[in-house]
Parts: structure tokens; C-alpha cells; sequence
């Protein structure tokens, strides 16, 4: 019986020994379980250690070789009662339909003054791909057939009649009254407004109005692309309105004068795009960042005013 109780004790104190030697804590997890083919995926790696914990983390897409990595979003690090809570997020994608397992991945970890690094792996993920149903059999036909509606050809007449001799009335009315009268037309200006002063007053306008302060992220962010967009149409003449982002970069990668800001164009646009179509919620301060990079999109390309457009008056 004593032999029985002293293994007993053994027991506890090794499980008791373990839980207190546990240290960190980590999750993974994607935003949702199944999605459709291009859909961004966001993958979530969470973990939780002590602050006297030294974590390395390895390189996340290398070891997700099912999907398409697409792009890693900014590390958050805070410290809640005495533990560091650390979120890591990555894009990934795919462009075919299946199952799909995004493995463990192992992290490195060591206390501090510790010599060895100790292993804790996340769990794995499985999502589901999929496309569209499409009956590729049926043909391709209107809900109902089109009405035929029968022509009226004494109404349409009539109607036809009515209209001339009414042109012609007021033509006689006009040649009796007005025709021999010289009417001196005025001069028509033309005022050109450039690209530039057009986007930096829009941009304004925008910011005054405080959208994503007041939870309106996703208009916020549909708006300030809409103002880039339309001052590139005015400024290197393509129709930017109608291209994604991605054909706009290329065409701002063939213009000279847009050299200066390509780049900062290119992320100005993934950031937008992330949180329009992959329903990401960014902080506060990409927000803010997202308003100075459009401004300073603008001001680096603005191009010098051109002088107002005059019509001369036509003879009568």
C-alpha cells in the first residue's frame, strides 16, 4: 500500500512539474473553413509565451507549400498580465479546387540564459476549396421567352403627323419672329481644372468626412482608390477606372513619370485591396498612412497648370 501511494505521488509531482514548465502557448488558425477558388486565405499563427521567453518563429510560407502565399500583414505584440501575446497573419491563396492541409509548424523557444531550445508545434489547419456549380449540359436561355407585342401602324402614324406639323409651326413662328434678329453670342470659357487640384480637394473632402473613424473602413477605402484611380485617368490619360490594380501598376510601370511613385502605389493598392475583398480590419494607423501616401501620390506627380481654354464667338 505504501508502495502504491509513493508512486502515486510521483505521479503528480511529474504532471505538476510539467504544467508549471509550460510556458507558451500557440494557435493556428484560417478566417474561415471553406472558401472559392482565388479567394484570399488568411492564415493566423497566435501565440502566448512569458516575457522571459525567447521565440523563433520560422518562415511560414516556406513550410505551406499547398497554397499560394500572397503577402505577410504586420506582426501585433502586446503584454496582457505578465505574457506577450504575439499575432502573426499571412495571405495565401488558391486557384484550384481541393482539400487542402496547412501543417504544423514548429516553433523554437527558450527561456532566457537557457542554452537549448526547446519544440512546440501548432495544430494543423484543413480548408476546402471549391468552385462554382455549373451545369456545362443545359444551354444558355432567358427566364421567359420575349413577348411579341404587335405594331400599331394608325397609332404610330398619327403619332408621327401630330409631331411635324408641330416642327412645322414652330419653325414658321420662329422664321416670323426671330429670324431677321442678330443676336450677339457670348463668349464661351472653358475653365480647366487640373488632375491634382481635382484629387486634393476630393482627398479632403474624404478626410473631413472621418468614415473609418466612424466604422465605415470598407467605404473609406473604396473612396480614396476611387480618387487615385480618376486622377490617373486625368493625369496619364488610361482609363484607370475601369482596370483592377493590378493592370494600373502596369500601365503606371510603363509612364516615366511615374517612376518615383510606382512602389509606393503598389502598396498603397494591396493595402486597399485587402480590406475590400479579403474583409481584413486594419489599425487605425494604416488608416491614417493609407490618407498621406495618396496625397503624396499626387503631389510627386502633379503636373504645372495649363493655361485656361477660350472658344472665340461664331458668327450668327
Amino acid at each position: 500500500m505504501r508502495k502504491l501511494f509513493g508512486i502515486l505521488l510521483l505521479i503528480i509531482f511529474f504532471f505538476s512539474t510539467e504544467l508549471a514548465a509550460q510556458t507558451i502557448k500557440v494557435f493556428a488558425t484560417t478566417d474561415s473553413a471553406e472558401y472559392t477558388v482565388g479567394d484570399y486565405i488568411e492564415y493566423q499563427l497566435q501565440l502566448v509565451y512569458d516575457k522571459n521567453i525567447e521565440v523563433l518563429v520560422p518562415n511560414v510560407p516556406d513550410s505551406v507549400s499547398a497554397l499560394e502565399f500572397i503577402k505577410e500583414l504586420p506582426t501585433e505584440k502586446n503584454e496582457v498580465g505578465g505574457k506577450i501575446n504575439e499575432v502573426r497573419k499571412y495571405i495565401f491563396s488558391k486557384f484550384d479546387s481541393a482539400e487542402a492541409t496547412i501543417p504544423s509548424i514548429t516553433i523554437e523557444y527558450r527561456k532566457k540564459g537557457e542554452q537549448k531550445f526547446k519544440k512546440i508545434k501548432t495544430n494543423p489547419a484543413v480548408i476546402l476549396v471549391s468552385t462554382m456549380d455549373v451545369n456545362m449540359k443545359e444551354d444558355i436561355r432567358d427566364v421567359k421567352q420575349p413577348v411579341t407585342i404587335p405594331f400599331d401602324f394608325l397609332f404610330w402614324g398619327l403619332i408621327l403627323l401630330g409631331v411635324a406639323l408641330l416642327l412645322l409651326i414652330a419653325w414658321f413662328v420662329y422664321k416670323k419672329f426671330f429670324g431677321k434678329e442678330e443676336r450677339a453670342e457670348k463668349k464661351k470659357v472653358k475653365v480647366y481644372i487640373p488632375p491634382h487640384k481635382v484629387a486634393i480637394h476630393e482627398l479632403r473632402q474624404l478626410e473631413n468626412e472621418k468614415l473609418w473613424q466612424h466604422g465605415k473602413v470598407k467605404e473609406y477605402h473604396f473612396r480614396i482608390t476611387y480618387i487615385l484611380r480618376k486622377y490617373f485617368s486625368g493625369r496619364f490619360a488610361f482609363d484607370a477606372l475601369e482596370m483592377p490594380s493590378s493592370e494600373v501598376l502596369e500601365k503606371l510601370r510603363e509612364i516615366s513619370e511615374a517612376a518615383a511613385i510606382f512602389d509606393l502605389t503598389k502598396n498603397f493598392f494591396e493595402n486597399a485591396d485587402l480590406v475590400k475583398y479579403a474583409k481584413f480590419e486594419p489599425m487605425p494607423s494604416v488608416n491614417d498612412e493609407m490618407m498621406k501616401q495618396a496625397y503624396e501620390i499626387v503631389n510627386k506627380t502633379k503636373q504645372e497648370e495649363e493655361p485656361e481654354k477660350t472658344e472665340e464667338p461664331k458668327d450668327v
